[in-house]
């Protein structure tokens, strides 16, 4: 019980977290084009094997799962599609020109790792930190974050992109992604699919693998 209490405890301290810093937040329109779509219900007795209701974690509803998809996407789309504003002087390190982060709540390399590790898995936090090799897309200079880099256009062909949670009769969830491909003249040709596994790991639920799908 103690453990069960300790981990909705730390569930709620995220969520407050996340509201406190508004860096982290992933405003409503910020993933064009995407359509939430409920998925199945949970079975009876919320479909969670009853080690983990005692010991780690209460089920989840669809709007909960979806919306933490909803910022992972935006987190996400820091490393692949537009990386978060920089300001200021250029300073030049390792040849490459680096500006200071301009996003509120956003200011050291600890708070981007806060922000990431309320949505994603160490592993996958650490991979995407490590963007950029030997000359990372934010690194911390002199204890300011810093960001270097440019962004990328979508993915061409991609259209509409549907989004929903299935479960596993194990508790496990997965949200599936289907997204239009579309030929030159913009007419749907067929349908790529997506699952990432959203799943609790030490003391919290995050995504082990991600990716944006356009």
């Amino acid at each position: 019980m103690r453990k069960r209490l300790a981990a909705l405890l730390l569930a709620a301290l995220t969520a407050w977290v996340l509201l406190l810093a508004p860096g982290c937040a992933a405003p409503a329109g910020d993933v064009p084009g995407r359509t939430a779509v409920p998925g199945p219900r949970p079975p009876e007795g919320g479909g969670l094997r009853s080690s983990r209701v005692e010991s780690e974690a209460r089920p989840l509803s669809d709007e909960e799962i979806l919306d933490a998809y909803s910022r992972a996407e935006t987190l996400y789309a820091w490393f692949d599609l537009e990386p978060l504003p920089g300001a200021g002087p250029a300073v030049v390190t390792d040849g490459a020109l680096y500006r200071q982060v301009d996003r509120e709540g956003i200011q050291t390399m600890e708070d981007l790792r806060t922000c990431l590790r309320a949505v994603f898995s160490q592993d996958l936090t650490e991979r995407l930190l490590d963007t950029g090799g030997d000359i990372p897309l934010y690194r911390d200079i002199e204890g300011v974050l810093c960001v270097t880099g440019n962004g990328r256009d979508r993915l061409p062909g991609k259209g509409g992109v549907q989004s929903w949670v299935e479960r596993s009769e194990e508790g496990d969830y997965t949200v599936s992604v289907t997204v239009d491909l579309l030929d030159e003249d913009g007419a749907v040709t067929g349908l790529e699919y997506w699952s990432f596994p959203y799943e609790f790991e030490e003391d919290r639920w995050v995504f082990t693998e991600f990716r944006l799908v356009y």
